[in-house]
């Protein structure tokens, strides 16, 4: 099969795009022919070891310019209409990160969109004004998409109610490491964060629930690994860290080899966002045996449905004791993280990913 692929940037190592790139790796391995359009990318990208058989076309234009929306809407339009005149001759087009999926309003090759989230499906309900402009704007350009494929069901729900009238599968995702785990001991009780410094990620929540039990745990050490989206709440949480004296630090986007240094030093990870689709750093953490803190927001929850390390959203006090309970019960912990760990390397391998993917796109054939 002759596959185009299309997503907004090649920039940053985060999980849509190491998704996306696998995904990439897999079909050239299966024998398909796949050619990567994007808007920009890098030089020297993270994960070009995984497209070294991709012909890439980029358009060297910025993903977003500006935190208004209005701006780049209009933006948006023009470029993924320039990129669709770019595109060859393919059996089908999978497109990415919002708005990928407009290119099928430019194209007559079938367009099948993977949703990871879709547009401003967090406040969708009370869309108003120039909103509502944003909303009917996307609800046109992406009026031409067959099939829309998401991680699960929590989203699949949320894409119904948004395309009632679109076809919407849900195939789950793949994970892997890049190497072992060392689990390396310290003298520190190191915490790990992956994801943007964003309010919807509640980042500070971690702050607060090890602020409850400092007493109680001697050197904590926590890290956050994500681009700072929020300047506002990075300068929150710096405050409330030094008015509490807790050790913090943050990487912003970093390497593959930093992250997995961090990993190996991690006696935990927390990830407690609100509306999160699925969520590629605690499964990789999962896979790794690292203990994993995470909210009932996150979509994951649905595949792993008596894992015990779930609190409820914005409930620090409960997270501070499922943090002492991991502490406390190193022989349990040690016993729930690795058949965890192999629950997930059974089940979701990026191999199985590709295929759910590749079936996907022979259903609108």
């Amino acid at each position: 099969m002759n596959i185009g692929m299309i997503h907004p940037e090649l920039i940053h190592p985060r999980g849509a795009e190491k998704q996306v790139c696998k995904l990439c790796y897999f079909l050239d391995k299966m024998g398909h022919d796949i050619t990567f359009y994007t808007f920009e990318k890098e030089n020297n990208y993270v994960f070009d070891y995984l497209l070294t058989n991709v012909e890439i076309v980029s358009l060297d234009k910025p993903w977003i310019l500006t935190t208004h929306w209005s701006v780049d809407d209009v933006r948006w339009a023009f470029i993924v209409r320039k990129l669709s005149q770019m595109v060859g001759e393919h059996d089908i087009i999978n497109a990415h990160n919002h708005p990928a999926q407009w290119i099928s309003n430019f194209t007559n090759i079938p367009v099948v969109w993977t949703c990871n989230e879709p547009y401003m499906h967090t406040d969708y309900k009370k869309i108003n004004g120039f909103k509502s402009l944003h909303y009917r704007t996307d609800q046109y350009f992406a009026s031409n998409v067959r099939l829309i494929v998401t991680f699960g069901e929590m989203m699949r729900g949320k894409i119904k109610r948004m395309y009632p009238n679109k076809p919407v599968k849900t195939v789950g995702s793949g994970v892997d490491l890049e190497r072992k785990i060392k689990h390396v001991d310290n003298d520190y009780f190191d915490s790990i964060f992956v994801g943007p410094i964003h309010p919807k990620k509640h980042p500070l929540d971690v702050l607060k629930a090890f602020s409850l039990i400092s007493n109680q745990l001697p050197n904590p050490r926590l890290h956050f690994v994500g681009d700072v989206i929020s300047k506002k709440l990075k300068k929150e949480m710096d405050m409330f860290a030094a008015s509490n004296k807790i050790d913090v630090e943050f990487y912003g986007s970093i390497s593959d080899a930093k992250l997995y240094e961090l990993y190996d030093i991690a006696d935990i990870a927390v990830f407690v966002p609100e509306s999160e689709p699925w969520g590629m750093f605690p499964l990789e953490t999962m896979l790794g045996r690292i203990p994993t803190i995470i909210s009932d927001h996150c979509g994951i929850t649905e595949v792993l449905p008596e894992y015990p390390y779930v609190v409820s959203l914005g409930d620090t006090e409960q997270m501070a004791i499922k943090i002492l309970e991991i502490r406390d019960n190193p022989s349990e912990t040690a016993k729930e993280t690795r058949k965890i760990s192999k629950y997930i390397a059974d089940n979701f391998s990026w191999e199985s990913y590709s295929t759910k993917m590749l079936n996907s796109f022979k259903d609108i054939l």
